[in-house]
């Protein structure tokens, strides 16, 4: 049986997976910190919003601020296609990690506490239900998966509930996770996912290529990325940011 695919509109991305990436089932970005794995994931989001599909965007070390000032730099994607297409899941790790504590904001933006699993699976439940599987469907985008690992307390439950969304069926997952903090647990995330991806960078230039994938071709040699320094840089500043912000209070919980 033929696999659905979605390439993005992107030379760079081609060469690495020419029949672009599995749906409907899992795709996993991974790389050492610092690799520019979310702008990967970025070019997969604007291409998905043009194709007229929907995002649930899970804010996992970042706000929604960020990524409108992000597809804005990396392609003048306006605030009013983010809003009509994007759904968005906040972590804040100091709300109460139960399903009752879960809110809605008036923009329209879920909050909960990830750590929990139960946290997790309700909020993308939740964040679901608000779209209409229009164009290529909805994709489920969610970076720095590798920050909720810190908490001794919820690390193997939360990594049970990555593992379970990574093999759903009902809808396109897209995680990037990095290669440099739990390496060996975030692994089982790469192992669950039916397409791996790989980033490194090289005097600065960023380069991706296809590790594995069970429904698609992938080029397994590193083809360069052309991204600005500027761009890496702002992706990188918010990253390092959040992560000095967040980590020790995810260890504490």
């Amino acid at each position: 049986m033929p696999t659905d695919t979605f390439a993005p509109d992107a030379e760079w991305f081609s060469a690495v997976a020419p029949e672009g990436i599995p749906t409907r089932t899992s795709t996993v970005i991974s790389g050492p910190g610092g690799s520019g794995k979310p702008l990967i994931g970025f070019a997969i989001v604007d291409a998905w919003l043009a194709a007229g599909g929907e995002v649930v965007f899970l804010l996992t070390n970042s706000d929604a601020e960020f990524v409108y000032e992000t597809m804005e730099l990396l392609y003048d994607t306006d605030r009013e296609t983010i809003d009509e297409g994007v759904s968005f899941v906040s972590f804040d790790p100091e709300m109460e990690p139960s399903v009752e504590a879960i809110e809605t904001t008036a923009d329209g933006v879920i909050r909960g506490n990830l750590l929990a699993a139960d946290v997790w699976k309700e909020t993308i439940e939740l964040a679901l239900e608000q779209t209409t599987d229009s164009g290529p469907g909805t994709l489920l985008f969610g970076t720095a998966l590798n920050l909720l690992l810190f908490s001794d307390t919820y690390r193997e439950s939360i990594l049970d509930a990555f593992v379970e969304t990574a093999g759903r069926e009902d809808v396109t997952t897209l995680f990037t996770v990095s290669s440099s903090a739990y390496e060996d647990q975030i692994g089982r995330v790469e192992d669950a996912a039916d397409t791996v991806l790989l980033t490194d960078m090289d005097e600065g230039t960023l380069r991706l290529r296809g590790e594995r994938s069970e429904s698609v071709p992938l080029e397994t040699e590193f083809v360069d990325v052309p991204f600005t320094a500027d761009e890496l840089d702002h992706v990188r500043e918010v990253a390092e940011s959040s992560r000095d912000d967040l980590i020790p209070t995810i260890k504490s919980l």
